[in-house]
């Protein structure tokens, strides 16, 4: 079985993590290449990762089979030099690297599965009554009067930044009957917690900072 020559892959602060798609001609990996950088980018993407919150920099490369006729392919850093990006597999090089991203998943705590940010919003837009939007420690919470759903999160700064895309995202679709709260105070989150406890959830979890 012949090796693939061509290639794209998915760098994640400058380390491969993937191969999103391989082949033998370069008029098929430029059809798929096509595809990848004209896809729709999530509203909801992966920023940071791990308990330390590290940056997360995704970038699409375009790999090709290396030759001596191959002109190098340069990228700016963050000081705006252009700097030759190279494979440490000399048979290849990277024909091109572009900026990309990956969706981040929430944690639907009534269904217990993740899912895409999409499908948080058909579930919020399905409610017509008042309802309120604040979050807690990792989580997003929905609230129509003593019903409460849960959204988690990896860590706090995540569930910030969902709140300010669901509250933009709603202002914009002229949706009036959401409160947003950012801050819980300590009488709201005690009393929070009680009536989250007494419905079937666990404390410990609740009172996390973090998703594994």
């Amino acid at each position: 079985m012949k090796e693939s020559k061509y290639f794209i892959v998915l760098f994640c602060n400058k380390k491969r993590i993937k191969t999103l798609y391989k082949c033998m001609t370069k008029n098929t990996v430029y059809d798929h290449w096509h595809e990848f950088v004209t896809q729709k980018r999530p509203t909801f993407i992966k920023i940071q990762g791990g308990k330390r919150k590290k940056t997360l920099k995704f970038e699409l490369g375009l790999i090709f089979p290396n030759n001596k006729w191959a002109k190098p392919t340069y990228i700016k850093d963050d000081l705006g030099r252009n700097i030759e990006v190279e494979m440490n597999d000399k048979r290849f090089r990277i024909k091109e690297i572009i900026p990309y991203w990956r969706e981040e998943f929430i944690y639907d705590f009534e269904n217990k599965k993740r899912i895409r940010y999409d499908q948080m919003m058909d579930i919020i837009l399905k409610i017509d009554d008042i309802a309120q939007i604040f979050t807690l420690n990792n989580k997003l919470f929905l609230q129509v009067e003593n019903d409460i759903r849960l959204f988690g999160n990896k860590n706090i700064t995540d569930a910030n930044r969902l709140f300010e895309i669901v509250k933009n995202d709603l202002i914009k679709r002229k949706r009036g009957n959401f409160i947003f709260v950012k801050d819980v105070t300590t009488h709201q989150r005690e009393q929070l917690y009680e009536m989250l406890v007494s419905k079937g959830y666990k404390k410990l979890e609740l009172i996390r900072h973090y998703s594994y």
